[in-house]
């Protein structure tokens, strides 16, 4: 299941303070910012996020009223706080939170961001990273990929970890369990197998019964997203390899390398700009859809996008449109494999 606020928080007070590399901290704070955003949110149910949230809002809400973006000083509140919920699991005997922010004033990431040189260093990235997180952590949408998941019966193994801690309420929640176990102790794997799969079914009715909906939202939830990932990263890659194609291999002026990893940071903005593409309006032109899922992609790279009419690549970027809509339309009733 997913983690609660503050441990999220946790990881990424630790996730950050535990590199040096500039593109990797980015990222972290950009991954900051979305939790941040997270604190105006008004349908936590856990009383552990309901009071984390409060006390973030009444922290960060000098900087927030009235302003488009969150300044500089909120990012360094979030990264300070990051830090201090990192370090507390990690003591062995209590420390105050004086000598905290004495350990904090020697980590080499606190003293890059309050050199008096910032600006002129990793400041600006930093901080369109950060922003870039807040904005998509305040305005998610159900986005295109996901309006078009056909049933998944055979769901991505991590489903079945996950409710081995999860104790979803409900009788299909239990008849899962049931089946699960029944499964891992080899007893009739097929029938066990068929009738997970019409168990699964039932998740994706428009009638479920109430006892069920939480399990049946949480396992659809889940194979969306999976879903959308494997589309998003497929669709991606095509978009990368379109582009480079009409580059001659080029990215930046030098030689591309192959389609990274899609956790790593190169496959970030490509990854927005897919998605752009495939949230792009029905009635949208081509050369707008280009020039939008562009600045997407720029942005994912934390810098400002080129002017669109003065921009050399437009041409490049049309033919990675052209090729993320027809691996779009081939993956339209696309199921990777569970396993």
């Amino acid at each position: 299941m997913k983690p609660r606020l503050f441990e999220r928080e946790l990881l990424a007070g630790y996730r950050l303070f535990s590199t040096r590399d500039p593109r990797e901290w980015k990222s972290c704070l950009e991954d900051l910012g979305k939790l941040c955003a997270e604190a105006w949110r008004d349908d936590l149910s856990e009383e552990k996020d309901r009071a984390w949230a409060g006390a973030h809002r009444d922290e960060f809400k000098q900087w927030r009223d009235g302003r488009p973006a969150p300044p500089w000083p909120m990012l360094i509140a979030a990264v300070k706080r990051a830090f201090l919920a990192s370090r507390a699991p990690l003591e062995r005997e209590p420390t105050s939170e004086a000598e905290r922010l004495a350990r904090l004033d020697r980590t080499h990431l606190w003293k890059t961001l309050t050199a008096e040189d910032v600006a002129q260093g990793h400041g600006p990235e930093a901080l369109r990273a950060f922003q870039r997180g807040f904005r998509l952590g305040r305005c998610e949408r159900a986005h295109a990929t996901k309006r078009n998941i056909p049933p998944v019966v055979d769901p991505p193994y991590s489903w079945y970890r996950q409710q081995e801690d999860a104790s979803l309420p409900g009788p299909s929640a239990a008849r899962e369990r049931a089946l699960a176990a029944a499964w891992r102790a080899n007893k009739d794997r097929e029938a066990v197998q068929q009738a997970l799969r019409e168990l699964h079914a039932s998740a994706w009715r428009e009638d479920v019964p109430e006892e069920d909906r939480v399990w049946a939202e949480a396992y659809r939830e889940t194979c969306t997203s999976w879903v959308t990932d494997h589309r998003r990263d497929a669709v991606a890659q095509s978009a990368y390899e379109a582009y480079l194609q009409s580059t001659d291999g080029l990215l930046d002026g030098e030689p591309a390398r192959p389609w990274p990893k899609p956790w790593h940071h190169d496959a970030r903005p490509w990854l927005a700009f897919a998605e752009r593409v495939e949230d792009a309006p029905e009635d949208e032109s081509e050369l707008a859809t280009a020039e939008a899922a562009a600045r997407e992609y720029w942005d994912a790279r934390w810098r400002e996008a080129p002017r669109w009419d003065s921009d050399p690549a437009q041409t490049h970027w049309l033919a990675a449109v052209r090729a993320a809509r027809r691996t779009s339309a081939a993956l339209a009733s696309f199921v990777p494999r569970p396993w």
